[in-house]
């Protein structure tokens, strides 16, 4: 019996094996590229929810700063009133 000698049944039988292992083969690729754009979007997603932790850290250094800011300038005020009291108290004296 010869190889070559296939009936069309079975040519027909072999396109289809071959569609079928091409197209597992694709799908199998597909999958592998699906699970590495999966891998590479949690990896962005963590780097960014680092990038926003840090950057609400910083905001929050910038309130307490500006709070610090507004105490000083509070506490100035405070310290030329009383200097400017003391010194009226003094004149006064004089």
């Amino acid at each position: 019996m010869n190889h070559l000698d296939l009936s069309p049944f079975d040519y027909g039988t072999m396109v289809a094996i071959a569609s079928l292992v091409v197209a597992i083969i694709g799908l199998y690729l597909e999958h592998r590229k699906d699970r590495s754009d999966i891998e590479l979007s949690k990896r962005g997603l963590e780097v960014l929810s680092k990038l926003v932790e840090s950057y609400e850290r910083g905001q929050e250094s910038q309130r307490q700063l500006q709070q610090e800011r507004l105490q000083f300038e509070k506490w100035k005020s405070l310290a030329k009133t009383a200097g400017w009291v003391l010194d009226h108290i003094e004149s006064d004296d004089e």
